[in-house]
């Protein structure tokens, strides 16, 4: 709590300076002590924490006008029972998620540490596509601690 006091301290005060420069170069260099106070201050969440590690598997090509599913397998250190949000989205217009959020309920068990997803996609058309997949899930040790892991695949979508 204390490191966003400071933060927007930082940032108000190099807001303040640069309202009340006349000259450009004055302001140029509040936006950069706003960035700098912004870009230390700002813990940011690693895209493969330990204890969760997340995989993507899609067929290498599918075909035009299909639906089929990418299998999303999570891998916990530890047997985990805790609450989980897998949010799927893709990039590019050859393929589309059908459902855009999936909880621990959605996922088969295949042991203590493993579930594992069924991803319904569906192919428009020619091209390639980046499904992108972030896990949000609780890790308990003496405490439980929120991580968020995430992984890609590219897909390719061929004609029939």
């Amino acid at each position: 709590m204390q490191a966003r006091n400071t933060l927007a301290n930082r940032s108000g005060h190099a807001l303040a300076y640069a309202r009340s420069c006349a000259t450009g170069a004055c302001c140029s260099i509040a936006v950069l002590l706003c960035w700098l106070a912004t870009s230390r201050s700002v813990a940011r969440e690693p895209t493969a924490p330990a204890g969760v590690q997340i995989h993507v598997a899609a067929p290498e090509t599918i075909p035009d006008g299909t639906h089929t599913a990418v299998t999303v397998t999570v891998d916990f250190a530890q047997p985990n029972d805790q609450p989980l949000l897998l949010t799927p989205t893709s990039q590019g217009s050859a393929l589309e998620v059908v459902r855009g959020r999936l909880s621990r309920s959605d996922a088969r068990r295949i042991s203590e540490t493993q579930l594992r997803f069924e991803l319904p996609v569906v192919a428009h058309g020619e091209g390639t596509a980046i499904v992108h997949v972030e896990l949000a899930a609780y890790v308990c040790k003496t405490r439980c601690e929120r991580v968020v892991a995430s992984a890609d695949q590219v897909v390719r979508i061929a004609r029939r």
